[in-house]
């Protein structure tokens, strides 16, 4: 049996080309751009802080150390003084009882837009006195206005505390080597108190 020949085929017609490569390109583009949009903004906000911000520190020889850092949103100070008050505590310091050292105490003003502030004074102090007579000393001086006591927790620290709207102090105490040592500390918040 003979086969009769086929007749040569048309040539196939040309692959048109492939429109898919634009795609990366354009996203190369966004990528490009969002990083240059975020280099021009890190710029400006660092350019910004740098004419607005300003820290003084200013320390005195009576050991009295001031850090100040003022920005248009608001503000922080930090005065470590020889000693913290008790007016500026509003709680009484245990009679004889001496600083602890003086970088444990200071006051901490952090100013906040509008005339929001919140202002920290903490101040540590110890004593030779047992633990049962500091107690018995915070109880007959601030008993009366005491919110929360906590009598030897499971840290082994008795504590009062007072809180009353924008005012909150607290009286720590712990006995450390047969040593009291009492922690108080005073948290406002408003407008702006001064020493």
């Amino acid at each position: 049996m003979a086969t009769s020949p086929q007749p040569p085929r048309p040539p196939a017609p040309p692959v048109p080309p492939r429109r898919g490569s634009n795609f990366v390109a354009i996203a190369l583009l966004v990528l490009a751009l969002i990083v240059l949009f975020s280099a021009l903004v890190l710029w400006t906000g660092l350019r910004f802080i740098s004419h607005n911000v300003r820290v003084n520190v200013h320390e005195s020889g009576d050991n009295k150390k001031e850090v100040s850092i003022k920005t248009p949103f608001g503000g922080i100070e930090v005065n470590k003084e020889g000693g913290v008050s008790e007016a500026a505590l509003g709680l009484p310091i245990y009679p004889g009882a001496k600083p602890l050292r003086d970088d444990n105490s200071a006051s901490v003003n952090i100013g906040l837009p509008g005339e929001e502030n919140v202002r920290i004074v903490a101040g540590k102090f110890e004593t030779p006195d047992a633990l049962d007579k500091v107690e018995a000393f915070y109880h007959d001086r601030i008993g009366s206005e005491v919110t929360k006591y906590t009598e030897k927790g499971s840290d082994g620290k008795t504590v009062f505390e007072i809180k009353h709207k924008d005012n909150e102090r607290a009286v720590r105490l712990e006995s450390v080597l047969g040593r009291t040592r009492i922690e108080l500390v005073r948290v406002t918040q408003g407008t702006r108190e001064t020493n």
